[in-house]
């Protein structure tokens, strides 16, 4: 059977002396694995419309195990941001996140619309350090609320006690934010800080687009990436 797919590509693994096998992720089914043969030889087309980080349709015949790329056109393949070598370096180790996170053909139109929008944000971030590393958080504290794993970021995830400033803290295990008292009795849990916590609930109220527009202090980033990285951990285990 023959099978279109808006897909991003993910990355590659050379097979044997001219195939390829491609990760993708499809609007039509999650994320899937395609073979791609003799793309490696040097008249070979397909390759360059299946490079990592592009927009591409492609087309594939698939029966049992496997399906086989016949086909392939670049609609996007973010030019700028294969230019921007912070930017990239950065979205190469964010795709590695994303299929710790990210089962087998599980098909989510909004998670593919959120890569896309992801994608197309670091494409004009520019080499701003601040810029590229809010985009990325925000990316992935979205990814994990489209998951299923959204943060309680307004009360103690525990006794449901309205937050204090200045006295919080983090639990992955519990999913959300503790208050003080709470958090003495919890051993895996992280301080917080006022700021990142309205970092994250601008995150989820707010489109990918609007995100480089935010400006913070060094401490609020690394506060916000080991947030992120606690909860990474505990959901991809």
């Amino acid at each position: 059977m023959e099978y279109k797919y808006h897909s991003i590509v993910l990355e590659h693994t050379d097979v044997g002396e001219t195939d390829r096998l491609y990760a993708l992720y499809t609007k039509e089914a999650g994320r899937i694995m395609l073979a791609a043969n003799g793309v490696r030889k040097p008249q070979a087309k397909l390759a360059g419309n299946l490079e990592s980080i592009t927009l591409v349709e492609v087309f594939a015949a698939k029966n049992r195990g496997r399906g086989r790329i016949t086909g392939a056109i670049a609609a996007d393949n973010f030019s700028g941001l294969k230019e921007n070598l912070p930017a990239i370096q950065k979205v190469f180790a964010t795709l590695k996140i994303f299929s710790r996170l990210v089962t087998q053909e599980e098909q989510d139109a909004g998670i593919f619309a959120l890569l896309l929008d992801y994608l197309k944000a670091m494409d004009t971030s520019g080499e701003q350090e601040e810029k590229i590393e809010i985009l990325t958080a925000g990316f992935i504290f979205k990814l994990l609320s489209g998951l299923g794993y959204g943060l309680e970021m307004k009360k103690c995830v525990s006794c449901g006690a309205m937050l204090v400033p200045s006295r919080n803290f983090f639990s992955a295990e519990l999913g959300g934010t503790l208050c003080e008292t709470c958090a003495s009795r919890e051993n895996r849990r992280v301080r917080i800080a006022d700021e990142t916590v309205k970092f994250i609930r601008i995150f989820f109220e707010n489109k990918m687009e609007n995100l480089g527009k935010l400006r913070t202090e060094e401490s609020n980033l690394r506060n916000l990436k080991l947030v992120a990285e606690e909860t990474v951990k505990w959901v991809a285990g």
